[in-house]
């Protein structure tokens, strides 16, 4: 959905918080804004995108940076904010080598970000285009891992949600991770549409609308009070609708897709049952077969957002399941401390307080992680060195690294 921003970033973004509605649905200025609800945290978010405009995307980030040490709504919105900064710096210059001022804090929300903003100015996008849109960008693995994730966000935005128009061009990159990581992409941007998660979108560029409800139905975009069900009964029905769609995302995929979409499947999960991870867990063991495991990582890499990296919290919540899947389950905490800002000693310190029983899957997927933080093997070998002594093998045949 494309919708016209109020135009000063300032006043759009106060109004975000202190009137609950997206700013990229707003129509216009608006009138009679109270300014005594407006909060502390509206006014740092409001200050993040006038350094976006005034001063760069690079510095934009470095004032979220700063002000997320003492706004902790900043640290806990700070992927969405970063998506957001992102797509609004791309508004503005219009050249994707606006990438390169990324940085990896807050989960890359600024590479997705950017590629949303990439794909909202139109233009032919085809097979040749996507495929060549992130084979240069950034030395490092995970900068180019996390351009092909965003890829992924930014073609569901190119095609107003129509997830299969999406995923067919994804599926035609040639090498297996970019093609999974846009994939990924795909199926994230699904499942925060079906939750109604709402973007940060400022200025006078097009914005995103995320719905409730899975692609493919009426609409993307959510619906006006004037036009949804009026009455108790349409109340009812708009309401059991919704959660049959989101119990259907990952419905009619093949056995492909599945593991993907499952991945994300458990935030809607969790979405749906609350800080209940026994029945939300349940919900990834009637998964396909060959998509359970990949469940229970997505699960456990959504506990590590939902608990703010609680560790004890994340692990207990993994042993509610499949006892068969409790690794699965740790390996997600893992994507979730290395995701943090690609910094891979949060993600070491987790390993060490996993299940003895999943520690050298645990160690394996650091050594992974370090092989796309760092392009010169020395630091990988030297981040494996400083792991327990037991599995030191481990993390170095994660990275794919003799032990010598």
């Amino acid at each position: 959905m494309k919708c016209k921003a109020v135009p000063a970033a300032l006043l759009g973004m106060l109004m975000l918080l202190a009137a609950g509605v997206p700013l990229g649905a707003q129509a216009g200025p608006q009138p009679g804004l109270d300014w005594t609800r407006v909060s502390e945290h509206d006014l740092d978010v409001a200050s993040v995108f006038l350094t976006a405009r005034d001063r760069g995307l690079r510095a934009a980030l470095d004032t979220m940076q700063r002000l997320a040490t003492r706004d902790p709504l900043m640290r806990a919105k700070g992927h969405q904010l970063a998506h957001g900064v992102g797509r609004y710096a791309m508004e503005k210059q219009k050249d994707l080598a606006l990438i390169g001022e990324c940085t990896p804090q807050f989960q890359s929300g600024c590479f997705h970000g950017v590629m949303e903003g990439y794909f909202l100015q139109g233009g032919t996008i085809d097979r040749a285009s996507v495929a060549s849109v992130c084979a240069e960008r950034g030395a490092r693995g995970f900068e180019r891992m996390e351009c092909w994730h965003g890829l992924g966000h930014g073609l569901m935005v190119h095609h107003a949600g129509d997830f299969r128009q999406a995923l067919a061009l994804c599926d035609a990159l040639e090498a297996a991770q970019p093609r999974r990581e846009c994939q990924d992409g795909i199926f994230m941007e699904r499942a925060i549409r079906a939750i109604g998660a709402t973007p940060i979108n400022a200025g006078d560029g097009p914005g995103i609308g995320h719905a409730h409800g899975a692609e493919g139905h009426e609409g993307h975009a959510a619906p006006s009070r004037s036009a949804q069900p009026q009455g108790g009964i349409g109340r009812i029905t708009a309401k059991l609708a919704g959660a049959r769609e989101r119990a259907q995302l990952c419905s009619g995929l093949d056995e492909g897709h599945q593991p993907s979409c499952w991945a994300y499947q458990a935030l809607v999960l969790l979405w749906k049952h609350w800080m209940n991870p026994p029945t939300a867990l349940r919900g990834c063991d009637a998964a396909p077969a060959g998509a359970v495991a990949s469940c229970y990582q997505g699960f456990g890499k959504q506990m590590g957002g939902m608990t703010t990296g609680d560790v004890p919290k994340m692990i207990e919540a993994c042993r509610q399941g499949d006892p068969a899947h409790v690794t699965d389950c740790v390996l997600g905490g893992v994507e979730y401390f290395t995701d943090l800002d690609w910094n891979i000693e949060p993600g070491i310190a987790f390993c060490r307080q996993v299940p003895d029983g999943s520690k050298p899957r645990c160690y394996e997927m650091i050594g992974a992680r370090l092989t796309l933080a760092h392009t010169d093997p020395a630091p990988v070998r030297a981040a494996c060195r400083q792991v327990e002594p037991a599995h030191v093998r481990a993390c170095l045949a994660g990275a794919g690294m003799p032990e010598r």
